[in-house]
């Protein structure tokens, strides 16, 4: 089943999904700017509203415990928008961690996130649907962002669910993998986010051999990546048999990315990317692959607890 903010309903209603998203989130403390945080409001639902019309059917929320997650906005957002939202449970990097997480053991990280799982989020029967996004660094991974991806795998085992990571700009990837696979996840079950930044095919293929799946998450920030070059990049590796191991995503974390503020919102998958993937030769098997078996199959939870 699919853990929803709204309840449980079966992988086969999932339908076309954005696979790290954030609709609630406050991140301005640490980035220290106001565009960082957004919540329910007429700007996200209007957001909400444009991307059910592109043809999306659900989003996973990837705002944890110590992004300004709230599941009552996204119940709220659920409701008005008609969209699955899939909630997470984790820690994001170190320096939004909070200060008991530095000197804490897995198994107090473990506890806490278990917990959620089994009693539900900040006094909510909502249930969390996937553990992230879990991250690390550009160039290493911390002490504390260890220890939460080692309990994040620890963790995913017993309940059966999906892990979904923050690669600062695509890097470190194979090193997450082999962490959380090393500790008794189910490459099958890794979503390593932020790799269609590293924008190196060789790379690419050397992660996905270790058979866990990757993201194309941040269509639409051109700052970062030319989406025709993301495009050409999704294409060549659908053609070369991997769309089975590729998700889709915007990765919206500013209101000015949004098209309310002048960005291109959470649509850029859909009116951008994929317009010009098309143009490269992909085909429409491999989008729906992409869009809608790859999350069905991903974060399906699948046995464990309920």
């Amino acid at each position: 089943m699919i853990q929803t903010v709204l309840g449980p309903i079966k992988a086969s209603e999932l339908g076309v999904t954005m696979a790290h998203e954030h609709l609630s989130v406050d991140l301005g403390s640490v980035r220290g700017d106001t565009d960082s945080v957004f919540t329910a409001s007429e700007l996200v639902f209007s957001e909400m509203e444009r991307l059910r019309a592109s043809g999306v059917a659900s989003v996973v929320e990837v705002s944890c415990i110590d992004m300004g997650r709230d599941v009552r906005a996204l119940q709220e957002i659920s409701r008005r928008s008609g969209l699955n939202i899939i909630c997470s449970t984790g820690f994001y990097l170190e320096k939004y961690h909070p200060a008991w997480l530095a000197d804490s053991p897995v198994s107090r990280i473990e506890e806490v996130l278990e917990g959620e799982f089994v009693n539900g989020i900040d006094g909510t029967d909502v249930r969390p649907g996937v553990i992230g996004e879990i991250a690390g660094e550009k160039t290493q991974i911390a002490d504390s962002e260890r220890k939460v991806i080692i309990a994040s795998a620890h963790v995913a085992a017993r309940v059966g669910c999906a892990v979904t990571t923050h690669c600062q700009l695509g890097c470190l990837a194979p090193e997450q993998a082999d962490l959380l696979i090393g500790e008794g996840m189910d490459p099958a079950k890794v979503v390593l986010g932020h790799l269609d930044l590293a924008n190196d095919l060789d790379y690419y293929r050397r992660v996905l051999a270790r058979g866990v799946n990757i993201g194309f998450d941040t269509c639409g920030k051109v700052a970062y990546l030319a989406d025709e070059q993301r495009a050409q990049n999704l294409a060549t590796l659908a053609a070369e048999g991997y769309a089975s191991q590729i998700v889709l995503s915007t990765d919206i974390s500013r209101q000015s990315y949004m098209h309310g503020k002048g960005g291109f919102g959470y649509t850029a998958v859909m009116e951008r990317v994929l317009p010009m993937a098309r143009e490269h030769g992909l085909d429409e098997a491999s989008i729906q692959t992409m869009l809608v078996d790859n999350p069905a199959r991903i974060f399906d939870i699948e046995g464990g607890l309920r």
